[in-house]
């Protein structure tokens, strides 16, 4: 029984993590980019900070869109904030819609604001007082 519950949690992270194999970050003559592992046309410049980028994790938002989100690097002099971004990815159309601030981790375990994200069928609003970025992105039902 121990065995079969064993491969279950296996099968389950497998499915929850395909989607990051998917991707993976490159340097090219000094910028990052996000690649597709199965389409070499499918790329998108990223926000790098320091630090080695990764593919962390991806969500579907509908049926036609996935944010991707990566580790951007750190920032800070004293006190240093691990920085997030999502890129956001339309499936159907095979077209990246852009790169906006997901989350920002304190090294030190101190409070941080983070960006507020607001995901529907119908859109994306994100608001990150960072940044000053205040957008809304419409979805499309293709």
């Amino acid at each position: 029984m121990k065995k079969v519950i064993l491969i279950l949690i296996f099968i389950l992270q497998a499915f929850t993590f395909a989607d990051v194999s998917d991707w993976t970050i490159v340097n090219d003559k000094g910028e990052y980019w996000l690649k597709s592992k199965t389409s070499k046309s499918l790329k998108a410049v990223i926000t790098k900070r320091t630090g080695k980028s990764k593919v962390v994790e991806t969500k579907s938002v509908g049926k036609n869109y996935e944010l991707i989100i990566y580790y951007s690097g750190s920032a800070g002099t004293f006190h240093m904030v691990d920085i997030f971004y999502a890129i956001i990815f339309d499936k159907k159309k095979k077209q990246f819609i852009g790169d906006f601030p997901w989350k920002y981790k304190s090294q030190q375990g101190k409070k941080v604001v983070n960006p507020e994200w607001k995901i529907t069928e119908e859109s994306i609003k994100i608001r990150d007082e960072q940044t000053g970025l205040d957008k809304t992105i419409k979805l499309t039902s293709n």
